[in-house]
């Protein structure tokens, strides 16, 4: 019969494997909800902000600007995902749109998603998926 402290060692052995995630797992895990909220804020872009008026062919729509990347906003791989714009000026554009300036009232469109329960539930839902989907390959 297995005793106390032998049950609880085996089940800390057990934990430990399961929790124990290399950047680059959690990479994985970050990515798949860094997508679902990429897929949000696209749409937000959409619906707000695209103006074919102001179509610029070298930098596209800021909608269209959207990407994701397994690391940090420096670069650095530390298990984290992130979503921005691809072109700087792009990214630049968001910020006033969103922001506003002193000429123009901004209209939150980032924000707005950023602080939202709704898609806060599915990038949890997607990333929760994406773990268990790591989870039974390492059994």
């Amino acid at each position: 019969m297995v005793g106390l402290d032998e049950a609880l060692q085996g089940w800390l052995r057990d934990v430990q494997r399961i929790t124990d995630l290399t950047p680059t797992e959690q990479s994985k895990i970050t990515q798949a909800g860094a997508k679902v909220f990429q897929e949000r804020l696209e749409e937000a872009t959409r619906n707000k902000h695209y103006d074919t008026k102001r179509y610029n062919p070298k930098r596209g729509h800021l909608a269209d600007g959207l990407e994701t990347q397994m690391s940090n906003a420096d670069g650095r791989k530390t298990g984290v995902s992130t979503v921005g714009w691809s072109d700087g000026m792009n990214a630049t554009i968001a910020r006033w749109l969103n922001d506003g300036t002193k000429k123009m009232a901004g209209s939150h469109f980032v924000t707005e998603i950023q602080q939202s329960k709704k898609v806060l539930e599915e990038v949890l839902a997607a990333e929760k998926a994406e773990y268990e989907k790591l989870i039974r390959k390492r059994r």
